[in-house]
């Protein structure tokens, strides 16, 4: 689940951006569940959707959600820039895509 309108980014100059609410997987496409993944690349396919999306918004491609500790990993896979942890999301760990450089 994307929001698209009230989330801003932590960086200095409080860029919008759109935040990733929820994302999830199915557990057959969780390599620790199912190996090999019946289905391959669909966390990815979804994060690019969301960067697709903030571009198409006029937000620059910036992108911004809160980690679960087994999906951290996953996100620093992709580059996605970690920001530590929040303490007003449990200490979930925050990460964010900037704007896309073209």
């Amino acid at each position: 689940m994307l929001e698209t309108q009230w989330h801003r980014s932590w960086l200095p100059q409080r860029f919008p951006l759109v935040y990733v609410e929820y994302l999830a997987s199915a557990p057959w496409n969780r390599r620790l569940l199912e190996n090999p993944p019946y289905l391959i690349g669909v966390g990815r396919a979804l994060l690019l959707f969301t960067r697709q999306r903030s571009v198409e918004l006029g937000y620059g491609g910036r992108v911004g959600l809160h980690a679960l500790p087994g999906a951290e990993a996953f996100y620093r896979r992709y580059d996605m820039p970690d920001y530590g942890s929040d303490p007003d999301k449990d200490g979930l760990v925050y990460f964010e895509y900037a704007a896309l450089t073209l």
